[in-house]
């Protein structure tokens, strides 16, 4: 079963007309029908990197690199910063780029796969549950990380603690980083 982005309801496959999933409130999911562009911030403080608990489906209570899917024109940097402020109520200066990852976004009876573009940030403000999506948000060393987390998040977060970053040292005046 695949479950609406916006408020986690369950949002079968509607095959009468649009064929994607469609959620009783919000209508067609087509960000659930291609590969979805997503992204996270791995955000720093201090030799610590901030964590959320997700709300909903998938993964409902699993710990993760605060982040979320790209709408539709919007650039990811731009989604990486929109995503934290509404799931962690931060703002983010974006410091780098982690990685571009491909995953599987798994439900209960089917898999369908996600883009993630993992950026690196840094924030003075202090993290709290901004909306519906997150139970809890928190300050975490990353050697110590909370359980459980979302698989692929590890695989991320094991590259981050490997230091396999790419450090920006300035901006473009058109907003986009560009590697120093």
């Amino acid at each position: 079963m695949r479950h609406c982005y916006y408020c986690g309801t369950p949002a079968p496959v509607d095959t009468s007309g649009t064929r994607a999933p469609t959620c009783p409130a919000h209508g067609p999911l087509w960000k659930l029908v291609q590969q979805g562009p997503t992204a996270n911030v791995l955000v720093e403080r201090d030799g610590m990197i901030l964590l959320a608990k997700r709300g909903h489906q998938p993964y409902h209570g699993h710990w993760c690199i605060p982040g979320g899917f790209v709408d539709y024109g919007e650039h990811p940097e731009d989604a990486a910063r929109r995503e934290l402020l509404e799931e962690a109520g931060v703002k983010v200066t974006l410091t780098g780029m982690l990685g571009i990852y491909v995953a599987p976004y798994d439900r209960p009876d089917e898999t369908d796969w996600i883009q993630t573009t993992v950026y690196l940030g840094v924030t003075d403000d202090n993290p709290r549950v901004n909306d519906h999506e997150m139970l809890a948000v928190g300050w975490f060393s990353p050697e110590d990380l909370p359980d459980p987390m979302i698989p692929s998040h590890l695989i991320r977060l094991a590259h981050y603690v490997d230091d396999r970053t790419w450090r920006w040292s300035g901006q473009t005046a058109a907003g986009s980083m560009e590697p120093g």
